[in-house]
């Protein structure tokens, strides 16, 4: 589907049309739940999480305004309900370790109580607890990084200069540009994956993950 149909399907719901959030549910209902139980969401919660999903995507009879108005078109309506539903787990766990009642809520499957798994320490009042955790682990992998791989990552990514003309400020040889840029992303990528597992380790996220996130919630990287 094209983000055009995506919007205007978007707009609908907005609107007020059963049909097109039944249609909308029906889409992408599976995908999110695979997406929350993958991300550490248990299946009562990924459950709860997304029928609380859908009924705030039409508006409310306290003229409560459709979720679905701040949907932009910017990324793909999937990325977009996923990172709002990743939000709320998020929330959700945090409040769970507040309150000392985590092990409410269960698991049918494995067993696993939410009191096995530890939060992190409430977010600043501002922005989503989801922007605060991905800015946080990447500028705790930024801090990490050399100041060679770090300078050259900004003048190759920001800059927009070839790895030949780093070369060439740098005096050597191309190749060693290519590995010391290559070095840094990928100490980059480790140190926020390991980052985010201490700060909420019941969250599950690889690499793709952490990028769509940060696409869909605008978190710049350098």
């Amino acid at each position: 589907m094209q983000e055009s149909d995506e919007q205007l399907q978007a707009q609908r719901c907005h609107q007020g049309d059963t049909d097109a959030l039944a249609g909308l549910r029906e889409q992408f209902h599976g995908r999110l739940a695979g997406i929350l139980m993958a991300r550490g969401a248990t299946r009562t919660e990924t459950e709860d999480l997304l029928a609380d999903l859908w009924a705030d995507c039409v508006p409310g009879d306290d003229d409560r305004p459709s979720l679905l108005e701040k949907f932009n078109g910017r990324c793909s309506l999937q990325s977009w309900l996923a990172t709002v539903a990743t939000n709320r787990l998020i929330d959700l766990k945090r409040k769970q370790k507040r309150r000392g009642d985590g092990a409410v809520i269960q698991d049918e499957g494995d067993g696993t109580n939410f009191f096995e798994r530890v939060a992190a320490p409430v977010s600043s009042i501002g922005e989503s607890e989801l922007t605060e955790l991905l800015r946080d682990s990447l500028q705790k992998a930024f801090t990490a990084c050399s100041e060679e791989g770090l300078l050259m990552l900004r003048l190759v990514y920001l800059h927009g200069l070839s790895q030949r003309d780093v070369a060439r400020l740098w005096n050597c040889h191309e190749s060693t540009v290519s590995r010391v840029l290559n070095q840094a992303l990928a100490q980059i990528e480790s140190c926020t994956l390991e980052e985010l597992k201490l700060k909420d380790p019941w969250l599950t996220l690889n690499w793709q993950d952490f990028l769509d996130l940060c696409q869909t919630q605008e978190v710049g990287f350098l």
